[in-house]
């Protein structure tokens, strides 16, 4: 059973068992199947080879959600080398900190590329190709690669970047053995197999697209990938997930929120759909109940939480009419992987009693490997057990603080940092600060993050500077530093930043500054 090793020969498996069945489905009806999709996942593979491109490598991808690209994907786990798909709308000097953090060998795009980002790959000195035209791939070897047989569970299979505190983006590293895990807990705890279609509408370096891509290509169901165009119209989104036949729906609460207040969805709506999963920030209940009144019962609802060091997610709730009784909240994150064990524990590292609230620490098979060549961040977040003993068992603090009731259900509290969740995004909010700090008009910078209906908000910047400067002066000078989702909704100019009694910027005093405002 050597399937079980590496994602490769998992993948490969997969496709000798369902040859003929689609993997992809694409839009008006055509489709992929999985015999076709490892025929050209090898000639990539071969391709890639011959770039010398190898185990442990790193491959570079701007990624449009085509055919090839998702073949890129395979392709570099069949080589044993670690994936990362970037955003060509990252600002140049963001993506600039991600390449020289990953140091890829190769960089490749299925789409031509603007000319900042292709100045970008330039002066980091990462080579950059396109993709090679269908006749030349054609006439590559489309035999299996040797070299998969050699990649072990250890080896990473992709990065994820996030926000970083520094101001630098942090990659997470996640090994083959961990994604193998997940597939296996998501097929099981979402019933997922052959005749299953999962809408892919997440973007591919957002880490909710690890859900999209393995728990379809890996578990003999099949993918139905939907392009930043599709996503940017609600009506196109919702009509193609519709007539793509999909059966399983993940994303952020706040698209499927969107879709609501756009009108999108209703009754008749998707009438394959069995199972909607949503995750990666809070879903209030008052908006949550829309959504329930509309699929409920004929498809299942469930809130899902699980950070990108954890391998996408890992626990699972399932809504019912129940949870609706009063409607103040977050429905629970749920119960953890059967092979997840936790620890809830106070600042001073000590387990807290049932019920009370403390910093969720996560142990178990899907934890990554660390942040890639970041071995201080990687200490700070991935630790020793200090309740085991007898040997060193590793994990994972969330900074997430939860309380666990008697039922064994994990809620969340809030965060005992200053990292948010906005738009289902995880965001450092002194990553934004940095970038403030940067322009040479400011002094000091402090954001904060401003709740306007229960756990959804903005994002507000205060600034102190060392010359005239305007709101629209400064929101332009973060577009070249940071993503979009990243650029605070108000910044406000002022004389001095308030301080604390211990002389540190007072985020609380700007909180109740913007809650009177």
């Amino acid at each position: 059973m050597r399937y079980r090793y590496n994602l490769g020969l998992a993948f490969e498996g997969v496709a000798a068992s369902h040859p003929e069945r689609p993997a992809l489905i694409l839009a008006g009806g055509r489709s992929v199947s999985f015999a076709d999709l490892d025929r050209l996942t090898n000639q990539l593979a071969h391709w890639l080879n011959s770039l010398g491109l190898g185990r442990r490598d790193v491959l570079a991808l701007f990624n449009a959600k085509s055919v090839e690209g998702h073949a890129l994907m395979l392709a570099a786990l069949k080589i044993g080398a670690a994936y990362v798909n970037l955003d060509d709308q990252n600002p140049p000097q963001r993506l600039a900190m991600i390449l020289a953090t990953c140091q890829p060998r190769l960089a490749v795009s299925d789409h031509p590329l603007p000319e900042a980002i292709l100045r970008c790959c330039q002066s980091e000195s990462v080579p950059l190709l396109l993709l090679p035209e269908a006749a030349v791939v054609d006439r590559l070897p489309a035999a299996r690669l040797a070299a998969t047989d050699l990649v072990t569970g250890g080896d990473p299979a992709y990065l994820m970047f996030t926000s970083g505190s520094t101001g630098t983006p942090k990659g997470v590293a996640i090994a083959h053995a961990s994604v193998l895990n997940f597939v296996h807990w998501a097929r099981a705890e979402f019933g997922i197999g052959v005749g299953d279609r999962l809408s892919g509408a997440n973007p591919l370096h957002f880490d909710n697209s690890v859900f999209d891509f393995y728990a379809s290509l890996f578990t003999g169901a099949a993918l139905a990938p939907l392009g930043r165009e599709i996503v940017g119209s609600p009506a196109d989104l919702v009509r193609q997930v519709g007539e793509r036949g999909c059966t399983l729906w993940f994303s952020v609460p706040s698209l499927l929120i969107y879709l609501m207040t756009m009108r999108q969805l209703d009754a008749t709506s998707w009438p394959t759909m069995r199972c909607l999963v949503f995750g990666g920030e809070g879903y209030p209940k008052t908006e949550l109940k829309r959504l329930f009144d509309i699929f409920h019962p004929r498809a299942r609802l469930v809130n899902v939480y699980g950070p990108t060091e954890c391998t996408c997610i890992c626990s699972a709730y399932t809504l019912s009419e129940a949870d609706f009784a009063q409607l103040h909240g977050l429905p629970p994150l749920g119960r953890l992987a059967p092979n997840f064990s936790l620890l809830v524990l106070d600042d001073e590292e000590r387990p807290v009693g049932d019920g009370e609230v403390g910093e969720l620490c996560l142990l178990g098979p899907q934890l990554a490997l660390g942040y890639y060549r970041d071995p201080d961040n990687t200490r700070q977040r991935f630790g020793c057990n200090p309740h085991c003993s007898g040997f060193a068992e590793r994990f994972y603090r969330t900074g997430d603080l939860v309380r666990q009731d008697e039922n064994g259900l994990l809620w969340f509290v809030g965060r005992s940092d200053n990292q948010i969740k906005h738009l289902g995004y995880r965001i450092e909010l002194e990553e934004i600060e940095a970038a403030l700090e940067s322009l040479p008009q400011i002094r000091q910078a402090i954001s904060v993050y401003h709740r306007l209906r229960q756990q959804h908000g903005r994002i507000v910047a205060f600034v102190s500077s060392r010359s005239p400067v305007d709101e629209a002066t400064l929101r332009q000078a973060l577009r070249e530093r940071l993503p979009a989702y990243m650029i605070p909704s108000q910044i406000e100019v002022l004389a001095e930043l308030p301080k604390n009694a211990n002389g540190k910027l007072d985020r609380k005093q700007l909180q109740q500054r913007l809650s009177g405002s």
